[in-house]
């Protein structure tokens, strides 16, 4: 927070007033911990959370590997859907996970700093 003192002079005298400054930064975070640990064959589901901003974004991109993601793969089952709003919620779904799907995902928004988590994708149930 910043805080500021404005003094104007006008023909009547002067008019002085002490102003705060919150500023806010609009922030992207993915739910959970820094990993996200499933078996082979489950769902990778992520949630990307994007707040503080003082409209939705235009976009949010999700990135695997730094790669960005096709949701029109042949390899199926893939599917984002956003919600926009005062908080924006971008889901990034990933049905019969295999281990070629470990690795960071990012949540990367129009209007905000990035977001990444670690997925690891074991062989076996956990």
């Amino acid at each position: 927070m910043f805080a500021f003192y404005l003094q104007v002079a006008t023909g009547k005298g002067t008019i002085s007033h002490y102003y705060n400054l919150h500023v806010v930064v609009p922030s992207a975070f993915i739910l959970g911990s820094g990993e996200y640990h499933i078996g082979e064959g489950s769902t990778i589901s992520l949630v990307c959370i994007i707040e503080n901003s003082p409209s939705p974004p235009q976009y949010v991109f999700w990135y695997h590997n730094e790669r960005m993601i096709n949701y029109d793969t042949t390899r199926g089952g893939v599917t984002v859907s956003t919600e926009p709003g005062l908080k924006t919620h971008s889901r990034l779904i990933i049905n019969s996970a295999s281990t070629s799907d470990s690795g960071n995902y990012t949540c990367r928004a129009s209007n905000t700093e990035a977001d990444t988590i670690y997925v690891f994708v074991t062989k076996g149930e956990l």
